[in-house]
């Protein structure tokens, strides 16, 4: 592989943006790296020097799941800075990492079925090639880019034909010519200084055209044509190595993706991190999952420094906030990465200790888990509190008799501000009323992600627990649940 980059274990610079960027900062200046690119925020709040050299890994809000972070960069510098974060928020979070980096470049081997192509990428990795009808035959050998790679299971890993080089500051890719830039550019003086250099250097290609990074914008013209150059020549050998590399051989790494879906647990672990930093109320990162504007917060929280109570301060805080609501939404995030809505529910009760909620159901279909026929008029009550690991529903008629019992187990609960939220651990323990069983269901499921390393052993432990505990007791936790509904909705 040609290298176009090299750095040391102990000098990352790492750019960090979204709702999380305070407590990633100054953990990432404890860890010594070097933050680059930083907001005025965050250089007024640590007192850092401007750096605006190039990243090693960007840290982000993901843009697919609400409350996780996005680690994307260098291959290793990823698996360090996402190894010290699990570490910090006591592994409370699930993974999913990219299968291949994304922009790997690799010689493959072309794949022929009903006129559709894949190409295999080595370790038993196939991805779908897009290209031209009958521009390849079966057996191939040809250098391909990984265009779209799979994180989530859900996602689809694309190729297509050719090479690219991606520098820190430019990416040589297929196409006709042009100069592109990022949308993170936006300045016009910097665009046309960058347009100027990219139309000199575009015109010794064909068949590709020059996108400047982010990271460029901050270039002079004398730096943007050095890059351009050393991004020209690294284009040059690996073009030449494109056409005498045997097969599986990787041409460019590619950047590596992570995904980190932090569980409440470790959202309040970062509330605590932000804390040594500004005053911070324990739930902050929680409600600022689902909200861009945090005027109330910033509000409550310049009071947060004349309180000697920190916890009960915010546990005043969430009941206020829990108290002035009537209905809620129920946000169920699998960890597949799907997220579910489960619908708005009526608040009979919100407070961080008693939730118990009414959602009215359609007829048609059947009640999960269950097999009973779900009915029009049909009701499930849903009881849990902040911090629990499961939720009790119990599904009755319009007369609130019930039918049965679902629980699901899941991380712990938070309350969003509107939401509950919570992320699914898949597997749920589920019983008829009129029934002494009760029985577990998407175990294999549950196990599946288990072997994919995505959820982790901490939370694992718990989950056996919780299935046994809630095997013994899922009556006795159903009979509370539509009692409370009974006498809140007398």
């Amino acid at each position: 592989m040609i290298s176009q980059f090299s750095v040391s274990k102990y000098s990352y610079r790492v750019r960090i943006r979204g709702k999380y960027a305070t407590a990633i900062s100054k953990l990432a200046l404890d860890l010594g790296y070097t933050i680059a690119q930083a907001s005025d925020v965050i250089i007024s709040r640590f007192s850092i020097n401007v750096d605006n050299s190039a990243p090693d890994v960007t840290i982000k809000d993901s843009e697919r799941i609400p409350g996780a972070l996005t680690v994307m960069g260098k291959c290793g510098v990823v698996n360090d800075v996402v190894n010290n974060l699990l570490r910090v928020v006591e592994n409370e979070a699930l993974t999913w990492k990219s299968v291949v980096p994304l922009h790997r470049v690799i010689i493959g081997i072309v794949n022929v079925s009903n006129g559709n192509y894949l190409v295999d990428i080595g370790n038993g990795i196939k991805a779908v090639l897009r290209a031209p009808g009958n521009a390849y035959n079966d057996g191939d050998v040809i250098p391909i880019i990984i265009s779209k790679t799979r994180v989530y299971p859900s996602d689809e890993l694309v190729a297509m034909p050719g090479i690219r080089v991606d520098t820190e500051y430019v990416s040589i890719v297929p196409g006709s010519g042009t100069v592109l830039f990022s949308r993170h550019i936006r300045e016009y003086e910097a665009r046309q200084v960058l347009l100027k250099v990219g139309l000199k250097y575009v015109s010794k290609l064909s068949g590709y055209s020059i996108k400047w990074r982010s990271s460029a914008q901050f270039l002079t013209e004398n730096e943007a044509a050095r890059e351009a150059e050393r991004a020209l020549s690294i284009f040059n050998e690996v073009n030449a190595a494109s056409r005498s590399s045997s097969p599986y051989t990787v041409l460019q790494d590619g950047e590596c993706i992570t995904e980190i879906m932090l569980n409440g647990r470790a959202k309040l672990l970062l509330d605590n991190v932000r804390n040594n930093v500004m005053p911070t109320i324990m739930g902050h990162h929680t409600y600022k999952t689902l909200r861009r504007r945090t005027t109330l917060l910033d509000f409550v929280e310049s009071f947060l420094s004349h309180c000697n109570d920190r916890a009960g301060f915010s546990a005043e805080f969430m009941r206020q906030l829990m108290s002035r609501r009537h209905r809620v939404g129920i946000m169920h995030i699998k960890p597949s990465g799907e997220v579910i809505r489960l619908g708005i529910a009526d608040a009979l009760k919100l407070e961080p200790g008693d939730i118990v909620l009414l959602r009215r159901l359609r007829g048609g279909g059947y009640l999960d888990g269950l097999g009973l026929p779900k009915e029009e008029g049909d009701i499930a009550i849903t009881c849990s509190s902040v911090g629990s690991e499961y939720l009790v529903h119990v599904y009755a008629d319009r007369s609130l008799r019930p039918k049965g019992i679902y629980v699901n187990i899941n991380t712990p609960i938070e309350y969003t501000g509107g939401n509950v939220l919570y992320i699914d651990l898949v597997v749920d323990i589920v019983k008829r009323w009129d029934s002494n069983e009760a029985r577990v269901i998407d175990y294999d499921e549950y196990i599946s992600y288990v072997s994919m390393g995505v959820i982790p052993s901490k939370l694992q432990v718990r989950v056996e627990k919780l299935i046994s505990e809630l095997l013994r007791n899922i009556h006795g936790f159903g009979e509370e649940c539509i009692n409370k509904a009974r006498e809140l909705i007398r």
